[in-house]
């Protein structure tokens, strides 16, 4: 028998549109899920466990069959996650950003949207992968795409993806109805803050479309990494989490200032990690710290010599 699970694997949000739980409260390597119980039965990501994502369709009188629709924010694994094995059962629709394409068809299009093929540390991300994760290294059928606000219309509900790229570059957010609730994806809102770890991630993109969330002034945001959605001071949480990217420049500062003044040096500290119980997150610290220097530079604010930083000004 299954163990009982700590938390309600699904809540309803509003009507029609319930939230399915990851396991270990919603944590890397599973992410929450939508699931639109509408005319046409839509899961947005499926990353949850499968465990989760078929006793949500079953507590709604749906089975895994039933799936009309599978929409991916993007294509990081622990959000197609699922996708390719509920298609198989249901023959439904795997749809997603454009730019999403090829890190969600093929394992060989993520590793490259990750930057990671040539990393020494990339066989052990892949034997990660193969152990936690082996339904994200065959192929995906996308049937087709979604555009940035076009809604995607389930029959009460609609989807309207809201472009939102940094995390990633093909990463979409989606209001529901309109913008007073918004799937915010990986702009998580988590203790941790922003993640822009792969190749195809952006600091600057990443700030931009945080503060274009906080225009639209959502009444509750939905986190792919928390176990409730947000809706007490919304605003702060986004602010915060915002002034994060901030916190981090100024820690590679001060440890330039100090001495601490080359990647491999800041990584072993670490800076962007509060911690790196494994040497692969040297792998993604490494990535995000490599990005803050390259704005760094760019701003005038540090110069690099031999691998070395110094401070130019602030």
């Amino acid at each position: 028998m299954a163990a009982m699970s700590e938390y309600p694997i699904h809540i309803e949000i509003e009507p029609h549109v319930h939230l399915i739980r990851g396991e270990n409260r919603g944590r890397f390597p599973q992410a929450n899920c939508l699931l639109i119980d509408d005319e046409a039965l839509t899961l947005v990501d499926a990353g949850a466990s499968y465990r989760n994502i078929t006793q949500t369709l079953r507590d709604l009188d749906h089975e895994v069959t039933d799936v009309d629709r599978i929409v991916l924010t993007h294509f990081h694994v622990d959000h197609k996650g699922l996708a390719a094995e509920i298609q198989r059962a249901s023959d439904c629709e795997i749809i997603c950003h454009p730019l999403a394409e090829p890190g969600v068809r093929s394992f060989e299009g993520l590793v490259e949207m990750y930057g990671i093929a040539n990393n020494p540390y990339f066989s052990d991300w892949k034997a990660l992968m193969e152990s936690r994760l082996p339904h994200v290294m065959g192929e995906f059928n996308v049937t087709g795409f979604f555009k940035d606000g076009k809604a995607i219309s389930c029959g009460a509900v609609d989807l309207i993806p809201i472009h939102t790229p940094g995390h990633t570059t093909d990463h979409t957010c989606f209001g529901i109805n309109g913008p007073d609730t918004i799937l915010l994806v990986d702009i998580d809102l988590t203790r941790f803050g922003p993640w822009y770890g792969n190749a195809v991630s952006d600091i600057e993109e990443f700030r931009n479309s945080v503060q274009e969330i906080i225009d639209f002034n959502p009444q509750t945001g939905i986190s792919s990494h928390r176990l409730n959605p947000i809706r007490e001071e919304l605003d702060s949480e986004l602010y915060r989490y915002l002034s994060i990217f901030d916190q981090r420049e100024k820690r590679i500062l001060d440890n330039i200032k100090s001495g601490i003044d080359s990647i491999e040096a800041m990584a072993e500290v670490p800076t962007i990690y509060p911690r790196i119980p494994f040497d692969l997150y040297k792998v993604f610290e490494v990535f995000m710290l490599e990005k803050h220097i390259e704005l760094l530079k760019k701003n005038d604010v540090i110069s690099e010599t031999d691998g070395k930083y110094s401070i130019e000004r602030g």
